[in-house]
């Protein structure tokens, strides 16, 4: 079905030409009317137009100049011109402008002007290489030009095309979430792939504008904004999200600009805006947003890490991540690299504490990981956080293979030596190179019991060795085995064997 656009100053005009077509709806839509190039403009830069038939003299913008406007933004329309003036000069004009046809109002049959809309339509159906639609006085291919400060030609073009103070525009950044690998496998692998795609998502979503490519992976859009509000283009633009579409992206938008140099201006701030999506994740809308105020650098987090990880706490360095995690909405996108660096730091300082108590850790994978490399092309914080996750748990698993019973020798030996002193719990963890509380988890899964459950036990007995053979007092017996206090002794020893250190000794002599 060709989509139509009928342009004439005189509203009868328009109407006839309206119901000339209406019976032919399985071939023709006419989308709107105008009644000057002006207008007729602004409906072909929102709406796909076909084919155009329009009148030659018209108020604000005639008909040649409109049909030069549209050549100039490389729309891909055929116009037929319908006029009352039976001159060569602006037929011969019309037609250097690329018009279809040159017919006259007071001659032209329905059955002629339906023909003639028909070839055009063959016409435009024939032509395999389209040009590139443009938009504002740029087209697809000079939107990076534009947007990182082009020509001096390029920037002129485009704001000559801003032709009121209300016309105004945004810019969108969009950037692939998916790995250049999976781009491929989608087909999208060239810049006409994204431009078209985008430029039809841009269209679902009601939004006029031209694509261009920035980079492989980064696309961006001049988006017209005249004739709505903020509000309704930030609706649309997020619905560019939700639409059917081979493409995984997330966007960042900033404008309005009112000039070339305010939206070089929003282009940077867009793609600042896109880094917003290290928090949001996959499919983000990035509204730019300016940042003040101090920002942490995270030297407590760092810390934090080292500390955990010398002392075996990966448990609670599980917990820190999901803490950073729930954060992230205080976070702003200055504090992305210290973030990396924290989770860099965790993941070097893991992997080297892991290879030098673990000898096994050597032969596996681990010792070629490359923690730089691996979070650096990550691009979401949850990535980063699920791959951590990961090598804590990969970790964790080799140093509890390594701590068996024959490594907690050892602490054991330590333990037998030096039982009869005050012994603290981290002189014991410190003997065996873990935090206190890690500690503790491992030596009861290795022994069966408590620290202080198996120093207890220790004591008693050689408080009972003691007891039977030799004539030491209680009080003696009580420091030589650890105890600074003999009642403290006396009830340790009653609760443990179910009677006095005095009754054990009368009865075991």
């Amino acid at each position: 079905m060709l989509r139509l656009l009928i342009v004439d100053d005189e509203v009868i005009v328009r109407k006839w030409l309206t119901l000339v077509f209406q019976p032919f709806d399985k071939e023709f839509v006419v989308v709107d009317a105008a009644a000057n190039g002006h207008e007729a403009l602004e409906i072909c830069r929102i709406h796909a137009i076909d084919i155009v038939i329009t009148d030659i003299i018209m108020p604000d913008m005639d008909g040649m100049s409109f049909i030069q406007a549209l050549r100039e933004f490389n729309l891909h329309t055929q116009v037929i011109i319908l006029s009352n003036h039976a001159d060569f000069s602006l037929a011969q004009k019309g037609m250097s402008f690329g018009a279809a046809a040159y017919l006259l109002k007071g001659e032209i049959t329905e059955e002629e002007l339906l023909e003639a809309t028909r070839r055009a339509g063959k016409k435009l159906a024939a032509d395999d290489n389209p040009p590139s639609p443009s938009f504002l006085g740029i087209s697809s291919h000079q939107v990076s030009e534009l947007l990182t400060g082009g020509t001096g030609e390029v920037l002129q073009a485009f704001d000559r095309a801003l032709i009121s103070e209300k016309d105004t525009v945004w810019c969108i950044v969009f950037s692939q979430d998916v790995t250049p690998a999976v781009s491929s496998s989608l087909g999208m692998t060239n810049g006409a792939e994204w431009t078209n795609q985008l430029t039809a998502l841009l269209a679902a979503a009601e939004l006029s504008g031209t694509v261009g490519m920035i980079t492989d992976h980064i696309a961006a859009a001049v988006v017209r904004t005249m004739g709505i509000s903020e509000d309704v283009f930030c609706e649309r633009v997020q619905k560019l999200l939700t639409l059917p579409s081979r493409l995984s992206f997330s966007l960042g938008v900033d404008g309005p600009a009112s000039n070339s140099k305010e939206l070089e201006h929003a282009f940077s701030h867009a793609c600042d805006a896109l880094n917003d999506r290290f928090f949001r994740g996959p499919g983000a809308f990035c509204r730019y947003r300016s940042t003040t105020g101090e920002h942490s650098d995270f030297r407590k987090e760092i810390n934090m890490v080292q500390t955990l990880i010398q002392g075996n706490e990966l448990d609670r360095l599980k917990n820190m991540l999901k803490q950073i995690s729930a954060r992230r909405d205080k976070y702003t996108i200055q504090d992305i690299d210290h973030l990396r660096r924290v989770f860099n730091t965790m993941a070097e300082t893991l992997i080297h504490h892991t290879l030098s108590y673990c000898p096994r850790a050597a032969e596996s994978q681990l010792a070629q990981v490359n923690p730089l490399a691996e979070i650096n092309g990550m691009v979401f914080l949850d990535d980063i956080i699920a791959w951590s996750e990961r090598l804590i748990d990969i970790c964790h698993n080799l140093l509890r293979q390594t701590v068996d019973d024959s490594n907690m020798g050892p602490v054991l030996k330590y333990i037998e030596q030096n039982y009869m002193h005050n012994l603290t719990l981290s002189q014991i963890s410190t003997v065996a190179g873990f935090s206190p509380n890690y500690f503790c988890n491992i030596f009861k899964a290795c022994t069966g019991k408590s620290v202080s459950a198996y120093l207890t036990d220790l004591r008693i007995q050689q408080a009972k060795r003691l007891l039977t053979t030799t004539s030491k007092s209680i009080n003696l017996i009580a420091e030589d085995v650890g105890y600074e206090s003999s009642s403290y002794f006396i009830k340790i020893f009653k609760d443990t064997t179910g009677m006095t250190p005095n009754r054990f000794r009368r009865m075991n002599r």
